[in-house]
């Protein structure tokens, strides 16, 4: 408990030591927020020696995310110690983002150190790098929909994250020379792809959980193994910049998309990638349709359908109970209220729709793993499940014309939500 105040003490005083170093130096408002972040980066790296329990830890972020909800309010941001970290004016939840994929990373990877401290000391330090890089030197700049970055930058998070990575796999691993050399590549290349992508500070969540991720499953792979993963992800970026128009994508949109189908597939396998790339499917469908008001709704259906998986996810880790059946469930709700609202939620289109999706449903049950099953209760939760998105859709069409996609997941999840966590309970 004295570690666990000490901590808290530690994160104010850093957060007052810049502010008051900023301002002597007239630091800009960019440096003062990288300071903060790197030292809570640099921090986290440490929480595995300093507690010998998971829980001090989760109470920790706990207490850092109502922090940091605090240092938003007005009068915190404009006078007070959130000046120092929202001085900077964009639409960003990045130290929210950061504390909880601190918090995800930290509670997957038990006790392998290297899966926790790569990814957080990447997002400490490669991403600060290129902020402060593509802040002072940045030159050639790409748009996203929510601002700018800088090839300079890309390139710094590159340079950075490699020398990270070989450092810590050479000290912290038994992986052989020539793959930490080929590994450090592919991390450093897939992150800085990750980063180049990310809006709204969402860099601080998707850049460390997937580079976990990819640890996970590439940390003992063969150079060979690499190098034909590489074929395979560098042609699809090229795949996507190529059908963007088609589609009617961005640029920016199209790498996310794509990212999004390998973070799929790198942590659910097909059978957890299947649904996602239908509702991506039916959402640019329904987008040329019946387009809504939301002001990036590409991006918004990215991050809905990721951190729906996330959820899901984190959920089964921590009850040791596969919720991939009812993960599909929710999904294939999203997925029916894209469908509808692509014909125009006709109602005569009502009784086709849900059918389809109740028949789609069953037939990846029929074809899924075993050991997800035991989450079916029986059919009618599906059904029921399905009727609430159906029900929902027709009667507040309008409903979805702003946040489209949290607001849509949010309703195809409750039942699923609520019958994963009642059977891990209580059987």
């Amino acid at each position: 408990m004295l570690i666990l105040a000490g901590s808290i003490g530690a994160l104010l005083g850093v957060i007052a030591l810049v502010r008051h170093v900023g301002r002597n130096l007239a630091w800009l408002p960019e440096v003062q927020r990288k300071c903060v972040h790197i030292a809570i980066g640099l921090y986290a790296l440490v929480l595995p020696w300093l507690f010998d329990s998971a829980w001090p830890i989760v109470l920790l972020i706990l207490i850092a995310l109502a922090l940091m909800l605090y240092l938003r309010t007005p009068a915190s941001r404009t006078t007070g110690l959130g000046s120092t970290i929202h001085a900077v004016e964009r639409r960003s939840f990045g130290d929210v983002w950061l504390a909880l994929a601190i918090g995800f990373v930290f509670l997957r990877s038990g006790d392998t150190y290297i899966l926790y401290g790569l990814p957080v000391a990447v997002i400490a330090l490669s991403d600060a790098a290129a902020a402060l890089t593509g802040t002072t030197y940045g030159r050639s700049r790409f748009q996203l929909e929510a601002g700018v970055k800088s090839w300079e930058g890309v390139v710094a998070f590159f340079a950075v994250t490699w020398i990270v990575a070989m450092v810590m796999l050479l000290l912290l691993t038994d992986v052989p020379r020539l793959n930490v050399v080929v590994l450090g590549v592919a991390i450093a290349a897939f992150g800085a792809v990750v980063e180049a992508v990310s809006w709204r500070g969402l860099d601080n969540l998707f850049v460390p959980v997937c580079i976990h991720f990819f640890l996970a499953g590439y940390l003992y792979a063969t150079p060979e193994a690499l190098g034909l993963l590489a074929l395979i992800f560098f042609p699809a970026v090229l795949a996507a910049a190529m059908l963007q128009r088609r589609l009617g994508l961005s640029a920016h949109a199209s790498r996310a998309f794509l990212i999004a189908i390998f973070f799929f597939l790198g942590v659910s396998g097909l059978f957890g990638t299947i649904l996602p790339l239908l509702v991506m499917g039916a959402h640019l469908i329904a987008r040329r349709r019946n387009p809504c008001r939301g002001e990036h709704p590409d991006l918004d259906l990215i991050a809905t359908l990721c951190g729906t998986g996330l959820i899901w996810y984190f959920v089964g880790e921590s009850t040791e109970r596969s919720g991939i059946n009812l993960y599909n469930l929710a999904m294939t709700g999203i997925l029916l209220a894209y469908v509808m609202i692509a014909l125009g939620c006709d109602r005569r289109w009502a009784l086709p729709a849900y059918v389809a999706s109740l028949a789609l449903y069953a037939g990846l049950i029929a074809v899924g793993p075993a050991y997800g099953r035991w989450v079916l209760w029986a059919n009618w939760i599906a059904a029921l499940s399905l009727a609430l998105v159906l029900v929902t859709l027709l009667a507040r069409s309008g409903w979805t014309e702003r946040w489209r996609g949290p607001r849509i997941a949010a309703v195809a999840s409750i039942v699923p939500m609520t019958a994963y966590l009642t059977q891990a309970v209580f059987r």
